[in-house]
């Protein structure tokens, strides 16, 4: 990515210079006196006045992917109030479609393309770091073809804009990234430091999956994955009816495929009846759902060589609770615990950590399902985030070997932020394959692959009668939704397909007949033996329509290349797909629908592999593996 294409030094309001900023600093915007030196990797611009100084570091990475990292420091005497901080990139040309996705629940990672007229904002609306918008946006431009994408890595309630900006008779195209001013009064100490969110930028080929390929090896460089476990969790099993007989008779069955962690979801804690008005005590409830029985299925998990796991939601407490009636100086809005304040940290650190040594818990889902638009603190949730993150180290400095699932309401806290400290991510409520598909495919054009959870949650009819057969047959029914109210019919390939490419999960019945617990048991041993791949793996998004969707998963070097060919209800007899490869290079294919043989990567390149007679609702697995020459 060449960077001064996108940076301008003009010395003109509302698109030259790196930054906006406005605060009681006064206004920075088109300033030009920047001084630059080279450190090492790194290109280093900096402006000051008498207040503050606003300093852009970019290193670039392979593939042409530019890390922009950027701070405003305070060099006064006195603090500094913030009411606008963004990070600014001048594109050429005047025409250009935009990318963003929405965000929402069941609806993770909805992407679409919009035509820039006047100007273009994706922000988010809360003080979960995706709420409402994912922190990505791309260009592409109409005239070239070409396109730009930007990602980001949100430390604060974040927004990125793309407008159109008039300059002597013609327009200009800005695109700035960083704190949402809604509400933003920002105090910087004398000396202190504030970090703009990271911008990870390239520029992409392909405007199917922007290039993402480069985002993943860049960030699987910088944030190596955990190896991807075999895990089982209860809220889609059972939601928060917690039965303890019954949940040991899953950790049997769950041990007996293969598992390697088991999970108790909402549900497990609380005062009598109701858990809900009990969130953020997080004491076991001796009353109903476990009542006191946790310590048994912790024993038995663990006695079956198997992680056991709780869910927590430390972000939040109902106002009924004891810690919000006892603590309200802990808690935004008598809600969310405020993370900015150390005491409050430790607080709820001390809270779970008996938990985790009472219950000898090795893996732990945070959720975080509630939302409030504005920080009240004016801090634009910047402080709250950065002591959330200090949470997180302190919990896995006391935990090293603690798995942490992040979770938010399904998706709302999913981004590469987040993936910096976390281990991966359930991905959504709506964990059915035949729509979580689309949720994987279009979160793969932001984040690495093994990063995203996959959960299976079907259940077993055995009195389904199809009109072609007198007698009832058993059929496996997925989940289409997030509660069971929608469900659907896909064949095993589907599910096995949905389940590849990252941690691997169910949260089912797994009393199921035999040749499905045989299945089951040879896909999760399957996954034991190609989660290393996965863990560094880049992704390319070959075919991206409503109906068929193709997946090309592929280590940095071209060794290996696994496709995922995804079909619903689809009328195209068949298909030829071009995967990516080495060049010049001789690959085996291995594909039970096509004949095993050796094929060139120039044939592949020219001629594709044809795939025909496609059946409906179906994952067809193509592998290529590099021949040695």
């Amino acid at each position: 990515m060449y960077l001064k294409k996108f940076i301008d030094l003009q010395g003109k309001a509302g698109f030259s210079g790196l930054f906006f900023a406005c605060g009681s600093f006064g206004i920075v915007d088109g300033d030009c006196n920047y001084t630059y030196e080279e450190k090492g990797e790194e290109k280093i611009y900096r402006y000051s006045n008498e207040k503050i100084a606003l300093v852009a570091t970019f290193t670039e990475k392979k593939n042409g992917v530019v890390i922009r990292k950027d701070y405003l420091e305070n060099i006064s005497d006195h603090p500094q109030e913030i009411n606008g901080l963004l990070s600014r990139f001048c594109l050429d040309s005047n025409s250009y479609e935009v990318y963003t996705q929405y965000n929402g629940w069941q609806g993770e990672s909805n992407g679409g393309w919009q035509k820039l007229i006047t100007q273009i904002t994706a922000a988010a609306q809360g003080i979960r770091t995706s709420d409402s918008a994912t922190p990505m946006m791309a260009m592409h431009n109409l005239y070239t073809g070409k396109n730009i994408v930007f990602h980001l890595l949100p430390n604060a309630q974040w927004k990125m804009t793309a407008r159109k900006f008039p300059c002597a008779g013609k327009e200009i195209v800005v695109v700035e990234t960083g704190f949402n001013d809604t509400g933003l009064r920002l105090s910087a100490a004398p000396g202190e430091i504030i970090e703009l969110p990271t911008v990870i930028a390239f520029c992409a080929e392909n405007k199917t999956d922007l290039d993402a390929y480069k985002l993943h090896e860049v960030y699987n460089d910088m944030y190596p994955r955990k190896e991807l476990p075999v895990i089982y969790n209860s809220w889609l099993y059972c939601f928060d009816n917690v039965d303890v007989d019954d949940l040991l008779r899953q950790v049997d069955c769950a041990a007996d495929l293969g598992f390697e962690a088991f999970m108790i979801d909402a549900g497990w804690f609380g005062n009598g009846d109701s858990w809900f008005t009990s969130v953020g005590d997080w004491e076991e409830n001796a009353v109903s759902g476990p009542k006191g029985r946790l310590i048994e299925v912790s024993e038995r998990v663990r006695k079956r060589g198997m992680i056991f796991g709780l869910w927590f939601e430390p972000e939040r407490a109902n106002p009924q609770s004891n810690s919000a009636k006892q603590h309200p100086d802990y808690y935004i809005n008598n809600i969310f615990l405020d993370f900015s304040k150390e005491e409050a940290r430790n607080y709820i650190m001390e809270k779970i950590s008996k938990q985790i040594e009472k219950y000898s818990i090795g893996w732990v889902k945070f959720d975080f399902n509630d939302t409030t638009t504005v920080d009240p603190s004016g801090n634009g949730f910047y402080r709250y985030l950065k002591g959330k993150k200090l949470f997180i180290e302190a919990m896995r400095e006391r935990f090293p070997h603690l798995y942490i699932t992040n979770c938010g309401a399904g998706g709302q806290c999913m981004d590469l932020y987040h993936g910096t400290h976390y281990d991966s991510f359930w991905l959504s409520d709506n964990q059915g394959s035949y729509q979580g598909i689309e949720i994987v495919k279009n979160t793969l054009k932001r984040m690495p692959t093994g990063l995203i959870e996959r959960w299976n949650v079907q259940k077993y009819w055995d009195g389904f009668r199809p009109y072609w057969e007198k007698e009832p047959v058993g059929v496996m029914l997925s989940c289409n939704n997030a509660t069971w109210d929608f469900v659907i019919n896909v064949n095993d390939c589907f599910t096995k397909g949905f389940l590849t490419g990252g941690p691997m999960g169910w949260s089912c019945d797994l009393d199921v007949p035999a040749n499905y617990k045989a299945l089951w048991s040879e896909w999760i041993a399957e996954h034991k033996k190609e989660r290393n791949f996965y863990k560094s793996a880049t992704a390319r998004i070959l075919v991206d329509s409503d109906v068929i969707s193709v997946i090309e998963y592929a280590d940095p070097e071209f060794r290996r290349c696994v496709i995922q060919v995804f079909t619903k209800v689809t009328y195209a007899r068949d298909l030829t797909i071009y995967p990516k490869t080495s060049e010049n290079a001789n690959y085996q294919m291995v594909a039970d629908q096509l004949d095993r043989k050796i094929i060139t990567s120039k044939e592949l390149c020219e001629s594709g592999i044809l795939l025909d007679d496609l059946k409906d609702n179906y994952c067809y697995t193509i592998e290529l593996l590099k021949q040695n020459q």
